[in-house]
């Protein structure tokens, strides 16, 4: 999915995309009303909130989805740059996707939460942590496999990532398998049961928060100790030697200048 990707590139394109996604999604309500003024709902007793609950239930996911799929190609690109598989990066989208029932019902008209089954939603944890994600991945440098303690913090950030994978299908993907199942019912039929057992998910939803935040610091140290052990300060933008950050080759150095005056070589001594 592309060549070198540098950080700043990858903050534009994922600024944009979470900045358009945001804006739709407070700006929702406008939409709807624009929608209920054009269609002529707006006189008509019980019509508008039925253009509301239409164009939230069939609109708000395709705004999600090309969110989602927006970010697919950057992440990919962006984790390739900094020496890891592409497909690590596909966390973050995946995350923002198990978020899915809130950023419906955010914005959104009553009834389509009502309309779905969503009555109750917890906070975006998930869509918390994917966007920290992005900033590390933004702000970081390749990282120095001869350094012990990148090497530490990439260990206990890849672990911490494994186990938040394994939480989110437990508790995301949980949902997603009935809600389906039960959007895809037929009729008079029963819901397919879920294959993990309901202990499992419990736990899961009790350490999420901790596990959520755990991944955050360590993203946060990894994106740290690239910077400073390559030659980056917090607050500038100088780059090490050797360093592929900006363009993807080697930094040169030019020689030292001579020092003025006449200059001597003397053969046979060091």
């Amino acid at each position: 999915m592309g060549g070198f990707m540098s950080g700043s590139q990858f903050g534009v394109k994922a600024g944009w995309r979470v900045g358009i996604f945001l804006a739709l999604t407070i700006g929702f309500p406008f939409i709807v009303y624009g929608l209920v003024v054009a269609t002529g709902a707006r006189g008509v007793g019980g019509a508008a909130g039925a253009v509301a609950v239409v164009a939230g239930v069939f609109l708000k996911p395709v705004i999600i989805l090309g969110f989602v799929i927006s970010l697919l190609s950057p992440c990919w690109q962006r984790m390739r740059s900094l020496g890891f598989p592409g497909f690590v990066g596909l966390l973050a989208p995946f995350l923002f996707l198990l978020d899915w029932p809130y950023f419906l019902v955010a914005g959104a008209h009553w009834g389509v939460g009502f309309s779905l089954g969503i009555l109750k939603f917890n906070a975006p944890l998930f869509a918390i942590t994917a966007l920290a994600m992005l900033i590390a991945m933004a702000v970081a440098s390749p990282p120095d496999d001869s350094s012990p303690s990148q090497r530490m913090a990439g260990r206990i950030g890849g672990t911490l990532a494994i186990v938040l994978f394994v939480i989110a299908l437990l508790t995301g993907g949980a949902m997603l398998w009935v809600m389906g199942s039960i959007w895809f019912m037929s009729p008079g039929g029963k819901p397919a049961p879920f294959i993990f057992p309901a202990k499992l998910g419990y736990w899961a939803m009790v350490i999420k928060p901790f596990i959520c935040a755990a991944f955050c610091m360590a993203m946060a140290a990894m994106a740290y100790l690239s910077r400073r052990e390559s030659g980056h300060s917090p607050g500038g933008s100088g780059h090490a030697p050797g360093s592929s950050e900006t363009g993807g080759g080697a930094v040169m150095r030019s020689p030292p200048s001579a020092a003025p005056g006449p200059s001597r070589v003397v053969f046979g001594r060091r």
